[in-house]
């Protein structure tokens, strides 16, 4: 999806608890920092004790193990859109490539993409993911959010939709167009 010249992709995960999207961000955040990827968090709950307790049994160095504590894994109040600006505004200065993880309830999460996109419209020219993580166990019917996603990221890493859900087809927007005279 392009926006104001953006590259933006959208990303859905499902996780069963904090530990599951743990384990399941933890190998992906390792690889975007390698590439000079700036990461940043808008999480309903926090998870840094767990990202902390998993980073000490896993066999990296400790440059890497400081740059993914670097990233706010605590919690933050519904996403306030100066918060979010000002963050965004920040990694675009820096880098071309930002990475925004997003976790929380339904209503968290649509009011942060909100968000996200008004910022994005005041930049341009920056590669944007956004990871937008839900609970299953909060979830009965996931295609109306699968819709709304281009990937999606399991532990294996970031997958097309269709590999993970091989009955899911998107649902194609049905565009009318009227005729005038």
């Amino acid at each position: 999806m392009k926006n104001n010249q953006n590259q933006i992709t959208k990303i859905v995960g499902f996780y069963v608890d904090d530990w599951h999207l743990t384990a399941m961000l933890l190998p992906h955040i390792h690889r975007t920092l390698q590439k000079g990827t700036k990461v940043l968090t808008i999480l309903e709950n926090g998870i840094y004790n767990n990202i902390k307790e998993l980073l000490s049994k896993m066999n990296l160095n400790d440059e890497t193990n400081n740059k993914i504590l670097e990233i706010n894994w605590t919690s933050a109040p519904i996403c306030k859109y100066q918060k979010i600006k000002e963050e965004i505004l920040q990694k675009a200065k820096e880098v071309d490539n930002i990475q925004i993880i997003v976790k929380g309830t339904d209503e968290y999460i649509e009011i942060a993409n909100e968000n996200i996109e008004k910022v994005t419209k005041e930049i341009s020219g920056k590669e944007i993911s956004i990871i937008n993580c839900y609970e299953t166990k909060e979830y009965k019917e996931i295609d109306n959010i699968l819709d709304k996603h281009d990937r999606i990221i399991n532990t294996s890493g970031i997958k097309q939709i269709e590999e993970i859900f091989t009955e899911y087809k998107k649902k194609e927007k049905n565009i009318q167009i009227n005729k005038i005279g």
